[in-house]
């Protein structure tokens, strides 16, 4: 390679460098604070929440998809991403609403509540227009594993922007919403008697 010719490769290496160094930082999105407890005391405290996503829930993407084009192609937003994976933001969001514990092997529980996620993803009905969805199957074991109840869930909100910080504040918003479904679900079973097998044990 001629003089010309490496001058002129380096001053291209130079400017890609300069370039990744001048590109802003990514925004970096949570579930922002801690929220309130939906029941007063700790009604399910024997009761731990486990969240099952497919694989590819464990990327820090934020993710949409276009209806409007093809909404087989799953997207997401460049530079902007999610702190943790969005089943661990979301199992913390639930928990704090719901005063469950999380699966571990260390931890005593009755019952567990597994939330197997399908979609957690901002849809665009048209480039203007989108919302919020989530959907996922709750079903409650009991310490053997045996189903004690299950139900279809789903959420939706809109979005008040098309962008990445409206998508975010969407699936916050029914992540929260989904909390109230299934507090009011495990109402309804402990008024029916179905959790009595979840109640905290002395000792």
């Amino acid at each position: 390679m001629n003089r010309p010719l490496i001058i002129l490769a380096a001053c291209v290496l130079a400017a890609c460098a300069g370039g990744a160094r001048n590109a802003p930082p990514a925004a970096v999105y949570d579930f922002g604070p801690p929220v309130e407890r939906l029941a007063e005391g700790s009604p399910w405290s024997s009761v731990a929440l486990e969240i099952r996503a497919p694989y590819w829930f464990d990327s820090l993407g934020i993710e949409y998809r276009l209806l409007y084009e093809n909404p087989l192609k799953l997207r997401s937003y460049a530079g902007s991403r999610w702190a943790g994976a969005p089943g661990l933001l979301l199992s913390q969001r639930l928990r704090q609403q719901l005063g469950l514990v999380p699966v571990t092997g260390q931890t005593a529980v009755s019952c567990v509540l597994r939330l197997e996620l399908h979609e957690f993803s901002q849809l665009f009905d048209t480039p203007q227009r989108s919302r919020a969805m989530l959907q996922g199957n709750a079903t409650l074991l009991d310490a053997r594993h045996r189903i004690v109840a299950e139900r279809w869930v789903a959420s939706e909100q809109p979005a008040a922007t098309d962008d990445a910080r409206g998508g975010v504040t969407a699936l916050v918003a029914a992540s929260e919403e989904l909390g109230r479904q299934l507090a009011t679900w495990l109402n309804d079973l402990e008024k029916a008697g179905r959790l009595r097998l979840c109640r905290p044990t002395a000792g």
